[in-house]
């Protein structure tokens, strides 16, 4: 998403995450997984160093990553928090799930998704506030539209596997408004990957029929 919003040239090569390629292997040998970003010969791993890295190495417009330091903390604290406690409850929610019973084998899933989603939805209020996420119109894509974007083609699959919702315009309206405005960007729509693709590898994934 980044290399296209800067209008670099890429070649996309897809990843088996369950039978790594020896190029994966040798370009992060550290952790050992996607995604990286191949330039020039060298290896650049982890997502939102890939992202910073972009954003460096082509400054032409548009900038990812906001002038103004708090509004760079500000935008990396919130990928963070994303990446390390909202997306862990999801998958704490997901870990619940019983496919012999086609129910949730615990509410405690639930509880800790609820409590991060406000505590995003109010990052997002500030954001909004300072001008730092996307909205149709009046804001351009930037750091956190790109670290965030790629989650929201997961937030169907998992309505439609499991039967929960996982954003909600009513106790969520911020990020409900946000991925809103995220799904009318040209961009944003083109590097999605396509929803039954992601439900057959969240299938895989899990362990479900």
């Amino acid at each position: 998403m980044a290399l296209q919003l800067k209008g670099i040239h890429y070649q996309y090569v897809e990843e088996d995450t369950k039978n790594k390629s020896e190029l994966l292997l040798r370009s992060n040998p550290v952790y050992k997984k996607i995604p990286v970003l191949i330039h020039n010969g060298v290896p650049i791993c982890e997502s939102r160093i890939i992202i910073e890295y972009i954003d460096e190495t082509w400054p032409a417009p548009p900038p990812l990553l906001p002038n103004h330091p708090y509004d760079r903390y500000l935008v990396r604290f919130w990928a963070d928090f994303f990446d390390q406690k909202f997306m862990e409850a999801v998958g704490l929610v997901c870990s619940g799930w019983s496919s012999e019973t086609k129910t949730f084998m615990s509410r405690k899933g639930h509880d800790e998704y609820a409590q991060m989603a406000m505590t995003l939805e109010s990052g997002i209020a500030e954001m909004e506030r300072r001008g730092l996420i996307y909205l149709e119109g009046k804001t351009c894509v930037g750091y956190m539209d790109v670290c965030f974007a790629p989650y929201v083609a997961l937030f169907g699959p998992v309505e439609k596997l499991f039967g929960l919702r996982l954003l909600g315009s009513d106790k969520c309206p911020n990020l409900h408004k946000w991925i809103q405005s995220l799904l009318t960007n040209e961009v944003v729509k083109l590097t999605l990957p396509d929803g039954n693709k992601v439900i057959k590898h969240m299938k895989r994934f899990l362990g479900i029929d």
